[in-house]
């Protein structure tokens, strides 16, 4: 794919600028109509070219996903042009109970609310823009009456309002279901074009093309996980360039709403709240605890004003206020001008007032706390009421999220729900996780379990280091295999040899990493004895009810869900071992080959893919072609599970220039492969192994997979395939709209029993390649003529490494209980 292509007569801002850039609001004028937020002209030159009209169909429900919209506009926009972007949301005069989403037919009232003029783009909020807008907006249209892929996908069109509103307008959008609206347009000649598949690039279509608007449409795989009541989440093979979207929102601080503009519906709230009565809040015996222990000084508590004056929180002193009284100290009183107090309690606040707006005021908040942000709230009983306000996790990303600006600050969240006994409660108190140049003692303490497989300890040594906190090996001596299996999965060390247990007593650590399910058992015991201080930071699959862990990093092969707690990286972790010196000499010893030079690197037999002489003679033949083709070398490396009769078949069928390196020969000697990786202009790489395929395409040259067979798959497997595949069939069949269609009952019993443990999948590396091959990341290496990889060039990967590191940072010592 080509790279996304700077308009060459735009001057781009730098996106640094992105938080700091002013934003308009217009409040509808009725509730009937939709609220404006406008992006105003940047950079004045010259004559005005007209604003970009936007329409985006989204509920509350899509605050997170709706916030990315506007920051993927921001960043591609044309400084000097206005762009208006409408909120069709929560919009009256509209029965909602039979769409599918909350904005279905508002799109067919846009001629209406354009006054008939002009031109509108809409969008579902599930969107992203790769391209500026304005570029869609300035698409000829030839006298038709709207663009879009095909006359029943309107989820991106560009309109001629004017020739649109005699058949879509307020009215029929009103009256008429979704399937009517488009059967009256559809037969009508000339009323309809085709608009540019690249701007609705749907899922799995970005293989193929070259995407100016990235559209995430599978309900049940859309990263943000919007409506956990209808769906059970399961990765998107496009998720890390949504993420990495959000993550660069969250580094700049971007609102886009602020103290200075809030949201369209903040004003109304506020009127809301203060009609309000409710029942003085006390907080739990933990936020109590943790109080005493902080030893506060200064405490400023926010409550409502008929609630008896007394702080919730122990502090030497304190102040009060209303809630009207601080949103009117937010917004007028620069956190910058005043002196922060030890701590921060508000209670009765935050749930009244729209999601839009949560983020600025708890960064306020924070500006004005220099140890603890305390958080009450009372929310339904119902999770899934009022979604995402009533959802526990979606404001522990929230109060997460400050930590990113606001390192040093301890919090905690206080959830009580109706006349429920019991309180949900989250607390983060160790700072000393996200600070650096602290003592040790200030940090989280660190157990790495490691086992037999060196690739796994590679991958935990490797995060542990990254992670900068002491941390301490213990490497795990099994018993027998029976052994085990009888203790199944519950918290034990019977599974480990007599004389491997003696090294687990206190004091026991903050936090414990491991990989796979051979050492769940035992992170499980040390948390027991821990009385539940010690988190469990995984990698892998863990095999047992996923909801054991606070936090796992897993990957496409081995199919687990998506979840809050759930990190899906591409790839295993992995760095280059550069070495500068042995990189130069390697440089000089082979610089007599022709360049590119294509690195080729050889596994070995697994359990799931065989590795026989003959895929060793086909993947040396076309690793041949290629290099041939492109007038190059092959630089090749055996591994120490390559089969010396696959390295001599190779080996023998190469016939263009070549440098061979034989890992059983040299055992280990010597090995080039570090060099390879810092050298090579492109990879060829066989599909028996992930991290092999880690380390070429972190590399971000062209790589090639060499796809072996698969065995066929015992019976346990084959029926526990089966299983799946009849659990899942129907979330792969495509609709008439050509995307997959929508989870039902059987999809989600599948993950519920995936995520209690009842249910396990064999790995799949054949799913790994599927989804690198849907990223852009891998092709196929081919007996015909190679593509060239630099005809489609997809977006970089973000640096999955260091967004795992950060994540953990952040959510160090955060322990979720009820009280």
């Amino acid at each position: 794919m080509a790279a996304m292509r700077p308009d060459t007569h735009v001057t781009r801002l730098p996106t640094s600028s992105i938080a700091s850039r002013p934003i308009h609001v217009e409040r509808a004028t009725t509730p009937h109509m939709p609220h404006c937020v406008v992006l105003p002209v940047l950079e004045p030159v010259g004559e005005r070219r007209p604003p970009v009209h936007i329409y985006v169909g989204s509920e509350t429900a899509q605050v997170r996903a709706q916030r990315i919209f506007l920051f993927s506009i921001e960043k591609v926009r044309d400084p000097q042009r206005e762009y208006r972007i409408y909120l069709l949301k929560n919009m009256a005069g509209f029965d909602r109970h039979h769409w599918r989403t909350g904005f279905t037919n508002y799109r067919y009232a846009i001629p209406t609310l354009a006054e008939g003029q002009g031109r509108a783009i809409y969008n579902d909020v599930g969107q992203i823009y790769l391209e500026d807008p304005a570029r869609l907006f300035d698409l000829p249209m030839g006298g038709h009456g709207y663009l879009a892929l095909s006359p029943e996908e309107t989820s991106v069109m560009l309109l001629d309002c004017e020739r649109m509103a005699h058949y879509w307008n307020q009215d029929t959008a009103r009256r008429y279901s979704k399937q009517n609206l488009l059967h009256h347009v559809e037969h009508i000649t000339g009323l309809w074009a085709p608009l540019d598949a690249s701007w609705n690039t749907r899922d799995e279509e970005y293989a193929d093309q070259t995407p100016r608007l990235l559209h995430f449409t599978a309900l049940h795989q859309q990263p943000w996980q919007p409506m956990p009541d209808r769906y059970s989440y399961q990765p998107h093979p496009l998720a890390d360039i949504w993420f990495g979207l959000e993550r660069e929102a969250d580094v700049q601080g971007y609102g886009p709403f602020s103290a200075a503009t809030p949201s369209p519906w903040f004003e109304g709230a506020l009127s809301t709240l203060q009609a309000l009565s409710s029942a003085a809040f006390s907080p739990g015996r933990t936020a109590r605890d943790t109080a005493e222990y902080l030893s506060l000084q200064a405490l400023l508590w926010c409550r409502p004003a008929q609630h008896a004056d007394n702080p919730p929180l122990p502090a030497a002193c304190y102040r009060t206020c209303t809630p009207a009284e601080l949103i009117s100290e937010l917004q007028t009183s620069p956190a910058d001008e005043l002196t922060p107090l030890d701590s921060v309690a508000v209670t009765h606040l935050l749930e009244h007032l729209p999601a839009e707006d949560i983020p600025w005021v708890l960064e306020q908040l924070a500006q004005r706390s220099r140890r603890l942000l305390y958080v009450g709230l009372e929310l339904s009983t119902n999770v899934h009421q009022g979604l995402p306000l009533s959802m526990t996790h979606w404001w522990r990303q929230q109060l997460r999220r400050l930590n990113r600006h606001h390192p040093h600050l301890s919090w905690h969240l206080d959830i009580r729900r109706g006349s429920r006994r019991k309180m949900e409660v989250v607390s983060s108190t160790l700072p000393g996780a996200r600070l650096s140049d602290v003592p040790e003692h200030t940090q989280p303490s660190v157990w790495v379990l490691t086992g037999v497989h060196r690739g796994d300890n590679a991958q935990l040594r490797l995060l542990a280091d990254w992670l900068g906190w002491p941390w301490e090996e213990k490497p795990l001596v099994f018993r027998a295999r029976s052994m085990r299996l009888l203790q199944g999965a519950r918290p034990t060390l019977q599974i480990l040899h007599p004389g491997n247990r003696n090294q687990f007593a206190p004091p026991w650590p903050d936090i414990v990493l491991g990989i796979g399910r051979r050492s769940v058992n035992v992170a499980r015991w040390i948390r027991r004895e821990s009385g539940q201080r010690t988190q469990l930071f995984w990698l892998g699959r863990p095999r047992v009810a996923l909801d054991h862990f606070d936090l796992i990093a897993t990957t496409p092969q081995y199919g687990l869900p998506a979840r809050d707690h759930i990190i899906h990286n591409l790839l295993p972790l992995n760095r280059p071992n550069h070495d500068d010196a042995a990189r130069e000499a390697w440089r000089q010893h082979l610089s007599a080959l022709p360049r590119p030079w294509l690195g080729v690197m050889i596994g070995g037999a697994t359990r799931a893919k065989p590795f026989p002489v003959e895929d060793a003679v086909r993947m040396a033949r076309q690793a041949c072609a290629l290099a041939r083709d492109r007038g190059g070398s092959l630089l090749v490396s055996t591994s120490p599970r390559t089969p010396p009769d696959v390295t001599t078949a190779f080996f023998e069928q190469i016939d263009v220039p070549a440098f061979t390196y034989d890992w059983q020969t040299h055992q280990g000697g010597d090995n080039p492969h570090q060099a390879y990786l810092a050298l090579c202009d492109g990879f060829i790489v066989s599909d028996d192994s992930a991290s092999m395929m880690a380390e070429a395409i972190t590399t971000r040259q062209p790589t090639w997979i060499y796809a072996l067979e698969s065995v066929s798959p015992s019976f346990t497997n084959r029926l526990f395939n089966a299983l799946h595949d009849w659990l899942c069939r129907r979330t792969r069949q495509l609709n008439h709209r050509g995307v997959h269609r929508q989870q039902n009952w059987q999809g989600r019993f599948h993950d519920f029993l995936f995520t209690r443990g009842l249910l396990v999948r064999p790995r799949d590396l054949n799913l790994l390649d599927r989804t690198l091959r849907i990223r852009g990341l891998i092709q196929p290496l081919a007996d015909g003529p190679a593509s060239d990889p630099e005809a489609r060039r997809s977006i970089p990967m973000n640096d999955e490494l260091e967004a795992t590191v950060e994540e953990m940072r952040l959510r160090a010592g955060e322990r979720y209980r009820q009280e």
